[in-house]
Formats: structure tokens, sequence, C-alpha cells
């Protein structure tokens, strides 16, 4: 009966509380590069504005929203010293290297680099606008690895000078601080935002420390030409690694941290920057250009139980677009034709930690003579052309083409060094050096029909391809260690969707998407030595996932809002192939077994109030997750349960003078549940715990000056 009733409430019409239709129908860029209505576009894509980023979170990790998108999962590890876990319709859920297969930026600054592998610890709340998700077969238009794409966007300054502080603390001593300030002087807008986040950590050895700083300084060159520089740090000084657990420990206590992290010391430290140029100008009042280049530089030591990894990344690129809004046989149409380039260069080394395997001996936790010196460079050229025309009030036309060129180039400086031969074990006759090329081309192909005004349909095709990144290229040979495996070839997806998006009433909007992926040439891991640690992959796997997505976004009478997103995905394997990973013997995988890291349903649910009187708001979120495996050869063993959890928030805010005052609280697992966060496909050790029941509390004040 509640539930009835709670259905037929979508439904109603409240003219006195009629919503502005800007709100359950945003502006996007992602999917077409210029200023769209995401109503009107063939396109699944969805936008956390800025409303809800500060609504009662922390603001430090994009999985604080995540589950509001359907088809997007984003599990946090509850480990700083691993990247989130990300994926966009299985896309990047099997990634056991930071991000990949989802493409990830900022204002435009790509958080990949050409080889694929992406990191989402540029991202806090505390200066963006929005973050755009978009999936599907039009992800494909931002080149290699894009199965998805996540977009956040820095917000323009105030018009008036504004300084912001924030404070929260939580559970497990967990203290996070930000300061903005804000504001326009003359021609020139700039916002700086700067924060630190601190915690014991939920785990044990899980404790760390990570600084953020986001900045955008716009300057009006003349009406027809701005500039933009923007600046962005992430500092992690110190990061301990619990890693993950065994199902067996995960039982005895999801708390603990794993054996050898005590006794090896698993540690990370990671510092990155980036600056970003951006150049816009109107050729004429139809025709514009826009220029983006950016250089980063990365570094990141990783303690391993047995190994210590040190990279360090510089990186850079240009996007040079050209468009065109204008008509054609006097109907809307536009063009959008780009050029696109972007490189990398590793200098990464392996480090031997423990005395076992040093015969100059040593103690545990250090690093002593090294395994793998080697200089990794990639670059991409990419061209593309977008263009969407209207050749009537009730068709919509969107295409779009996009050739890449991604090289690989692995220079061995191990093999050259005569310090080596110190090392048990040690090759120095073996050049591990090798090029590789890889090029595709993907055309995508969407169409709206606006049957009414409150009701579109559409549907879209596309082809996207995944490199494999140079640490699945890393290794040939189990054994030995030796590589880069020159044998790999890139992932070639066909993703096919068809969807309805539809206004009920002012008030309520529903999407739904039906799609549906074909991929061939999936990586798995084909070998792996138990002794040496070395995991060989092969492009091998032919997969199929379909599924649907819905969501709903109702704004109720007496300033209720009931918001809902749902996703089911069948993601499977297609054909036979054998691996071996932490395994003794090689073990077949069979046609229909599920793709691991994927999750058949996927739910989120919020119903919250406001009174704006007394400035107060609350709401109730339920996330649900279903189970899934660990293992490609879907072990039981190995295979999380299902879970749902229920989070309550709420905050109040004041205004006086100049000040604005808010202040929160949000109680997360408030029914203390135990559940697996995450999983890491092929391990035996896969489980990473979720969090046990804990509190935010928080308090931000502005002044405009």
């Amino acid at each position: 009966m509640k539930i009835r009733l709670l259905i037929l409430s979508l439904f109603a019409s409240s003219f006195a509380f009629a919503a502005d239709k800007t709100t359950l129908s945003p502006t996007v860029v992602t999917a077409t590069r210029t200023e769209a209505k995401s109503f009107d576009l063939p396109v699944s894509i969805d936008v956390i504005d800025q409303e809800i980023l500060k609504d009662a979170k922390v603001g430090a990790s994009i999985s604080e929203v995540s589950q509001r998108i359907p088809g997007v999962v984003i599990n946090n590890r509850n480990n700083y010293a691993q990247e989130l876990a990300i994926s966009s319709r299985g896309f990047g859920a099997r990634s056991a290297f930071g991000v990949k297969g989802v493409r990830l930026y900022i204002d435009g600054i790509p958080l990949n680099t050409p080889d694929g592998q992406g990191a989402a610890g540029s991202i806090t709340f505390d200066s963006l606008e929005r973050i755009e998700f978009m999936r599907g077969p039009f992800s494909a238009l931002y080149g290699n690895s894009s199965g998805g794409v996540v977009q956040a966007f820095t917000r323009d300054g105030a018009k008036d000078p504004t300084l912001s502080g924030s404070f929260s603390y939580g559970k497990w001593d967990t203290f996070r601080e930000s300061s903005t300030f804000e504001g326009q002087a003359g021609n020139l807008n700039y916002i700086i935002s700067a924060s630190e986040i601190t915690s014991d950590g939920y785990r044990d050895f899980s404790k760390f420390k990570k600084d953020n700083l986001n900045s955008k300084f716009t300057y009006q060159i003349s009406a027809d030409t701005k500039a933009t520089v923007l600046l962005n740090y992430n500092n992690q000084p110190y990061t301990l690694d619990p890693q993950s657990l065994s199902p067996a420990d995960y039982l005895k206590n999801p708390k603990q941290a794993a054996a050898t992290s005590s006794t090896a010391q698993t540690r990370l430290f990671r510092q990155q920057t980036y600056t970003g140029f951006i150049l816009d100008h109107n050729l004429t009042d139809k025709q514009n250009i826009k220029l983006t280049s950016y250089f980063g530089i990365r570094d990141n030591l990783q303690y391993l139980p047995t190994s210590a990894s040190e990279v360090n990344r510089n990186y850079g690129g240009l996007d040079f677009r050209w468009n065109l809004n204008d008509t054609l046989f006097s109907r809307p149409f536009n063009l959008t034709v780009g050029l696109n380039y972007d490189e990398m260069e590793d200098k990464r080394k392996r480090y031997c930690v423990t005395s076992g395997c040093l015969s100059t001996g040593g103690s545990t936790g250090n690093k002593y003579k090294y395994s793998r010196d080697e200089v990794q460079n990639a670059y991409n050229f990419d061209q593309f052309i977008q263009a969407s025309f209207e050749p009537t009030d009730q068709w919509l036309l969107l295409a779009g083409l996009r050739h890449s060129k991604v090289t690989f180039n692995t220079k061995d400086h191990y093999f050259n060094d005569a310090t080596v031969s110190a090392e048990t074990g040690g090759d120095t006759t073996l050049d591990d050096s090798g090029i590789q090329v890889f090029t595709n081309t993907s055309p995508v192909f969407g169409a709206t029909f606006k049957v009414t005004p409150r009701l579109n349909l559409y549907a879209n095709y596309g082809r996207g391809f995944e490199t494999p990144t140079f640490a699945e290229m890393g290794y040939s040979n189990a054994t030995t260690g030796a590589g880069p495996n020159l044998s790999m070839v890139p992932t070639r997806s066909k993703n096919y969707e068809i969807g309805t998006k539809v206004f009920l009433n002012d008030n309520t909007r529903i999407n739904l998407a039906v799609f549906k992926i074909d991929a061939k040439n999936e990586i798995i891991a084909y070998d792996y030595n138990s002794t040496t640690k070395y995991t060989v992959y092969s492009s091998s796997a032919q997969t199929e996932r379909k599924g649907v997505e819905i969501s709903i976004d109702s704004r109720l009478p007496n300033n209720f809002n009931f918001y809902a997103a749902y996703s089911m995905m069948d993601a499977e394997f297609r054909n036979n192939f054998y691996e071996k990973n932490a395994s003794t013997s090689a073990v077949p995988v069979y046609p229909g077994m599920n793709i691991p890291a994927t999750y058949k349903n996927t739910g989120f649910a919020e119903l919250s109030w406001k009174y704006p009187v007394y400035g107060f708001s609350t709401a109730t979120e339920v996330v649900y997750f279903s189970d899934t495996y660990a293992y490609d050869t879907n072990i039981v063993a190995y295979r999380p349960g299902a879970y749902t959890i229920a989070n309550i928030r709420g905050s109040l805010e004041q205004k006086v003078d100049r000040w604005t005052i808010k202040e929160f609280i949000r109680i997360d697992n408030i029914f203390d549940r135990t559940y697996v966060a995450n999983v890491k496909v092929n391990s035996t050790t896969p489980f990473e715990p979720g969090l046990d029941r804990n509190y935010t509390l928080g308090l931000s004040a502005s002044y405009k000056f």
C-alpha cells in the first residue's frame, strides 16, 4: 500500500510547486563538446550539480556521489594507497592497475595517460560546478580506453570576493579542512581551493594524509577572446597500505590488514602537479576556436610485500578544435573538427625490499638493488569530427568519427646496467626494449525523435577501442620477467543503445536506456608465476554486456524530492580460453561465465526534504549492490554477497548579512552491515572491506567582501 501511494505521488502535479525544467534537463557539454540540453540528446548522460556535491558530504572523492548514476560503479576501496575502482557498463571493472576503460577529465584536461590508465585523486568537490557522467557509444569520441567518460568542471569565481572555509570530523579521527578564495577583479575571474584530509583509517595499518589544490584563473582579453589558466596539485606524503584480504581473513576480521602489511611496511608516497592553458576565441558570431594545452609531473613510490615500484612521470598534450554553429538548409547545424595530441614518459624502476632477494642482504621494507629499470614513452595523435543536425522540429541527428594512433616505446636500461650482477636472478643478457603501434577509427551515430515536447525516443551506435596499458604489456614471460608483451592487441567493441527520456509532468523526469555491447580481444590474465609474482596478460576474451538503466527524479509537493536509479546488466564471456593466475595450473573459462567485478544489479534511492524557512534539509539514502565474482572462473568461494546499506544526513544553513554558515551531520551504513566494497580480479586476496557504521560532522562558513 505504501509503495502504491509513493508511486502515485510521483505522478501528482502541483503547479504551485512546479520545478524549473532546467534542473531536470541540465546543460551538458561532454556529449557534443558544445552546450546542449541533456533531455534532447541521443546519449545517456547525467549531471551531479553543485547542490548535490555540497549537500552534507565530505567532498574528498567522486565515489560519494557515483551511486546516483545508473551504469556507473565507483567503489571506494577505503585504501588511499590504491586508486578508485571505476567502471562504466562494465568497462574498467577488471582493471588491476588504477583506472582503465573510462576517461577522466577536469576542465578538459585528461587524467588518463595515452596508454589508457587514469587516476581520479585530483578531483575534489570544493571548487567544482558539476560532474558529467556519460555512458554508451558516444564515449568512443574521446579515444583510447573510453568505455565511459567522467568529466568535472571547475566553477567560475563568485562576482564578489568570497572567502570560504569548511571543516569535517568523522570516525577513525578522519579530519578534513578546506578553504576557497574566489572573486572577480576587473577582467580577471579567479577561484583557488585547497584541502587536506587525514585519517587513521577504518582498517589496521591504513593511516593516510592527502592534500589537494585546484585553481582556475580566467581573463577576458576582449569581447571575443578569453584565456584560462588551471593549476592542480595532489600530494600524499604518507599513505599506509593494508592490502586486500583473502575470503578467510575477511570473515575473521574485515578490519585487519594483510599479514605482510606491517612486516613489509607496505606504503605509498605520491605527488602530482599539472597546469593547463585554455584559449577561447570567437572568429565570428558563428565560429569559434579553442586551444587547450597542459603539462604535468607525477611521482609515485609504492612499497609492496616483495618489491618497491618507483615511477617518475612527465606528461602533457594539446587539443585544438574549431566549431561552427550555423544552419544547413535553413535548419540548425553544428560542426566540430579537432586534433588531439598527448604524450607521457615514465621512468620506471622496481627495487627489491626483502633481504632474501639480494646476495648482499638487508632489512625488510627498504629499497636495495633494483630489478627493473626502463623508460616508457607513449604518444597518441587523434583527429575527430562531430556534427549535429535538426532536419525537422522532431528530429535531432548526431554523428562523429575519431581516428587514433597510439605508439608505445619501451627502452630497457636495466639490460645495460652492470650493477644488476649483484642481484640474484638478474638477467644481463636480454634487452626488453620494444615498440608497438596501434591505430583505430571509431564511428558513432545517434538520433532523437521528439514524439511530444515531453517525450523523446533515441537510438545510437558506435565502435570503441581500448589498448593494453604499459602495466599489462610489462611481461611476456611469467618466469623470467622478460618483456614487453608485443603480442597484445586492442580490445574492440560494438555498442548499441536505445532509450527514452520523458517528463511525466513539470516535476518528474524518467530516463530509460537499453544497451548491448559486444567486445573482442578483451584482456585477461594468461599466465602467472607464484614465485616471481609476474603476470602475463593476453588479448583473448570475447564478451557480451547487455542491460537496462533507469532513473527517476521527482520534485514532490511540500519540498520533498525523490530520486532513484537502477541498473541491471548481464556481463559474460562468450568464448573458451584458459588462464593461469593465482593458480598452479591453467584452468578453463567457458561461455556464459560472468565477467568478474561486474554487478548484475545496482540501485540507489533517496528521499529528501527541505524546510527553507529554517534552512533545514534532510535525506535518507539506500544503496544496493548484488553479488559479484572475483575470478574469471567464477569460483564460489571468491564470491562476495549482495549488500544493502542505508545512510541519513541532515544540515542547517544560516545567512546573516554577508555570512553564510552551514552545519551538517551524516551517518553512513546506519544498520552496520558488513560487506565487501570492492574486489580485485583474479587475486588470492581479492576482498576490500566496506566501512562499518560511521559518522561525519561538518561546519562551513563563507564571507562575501
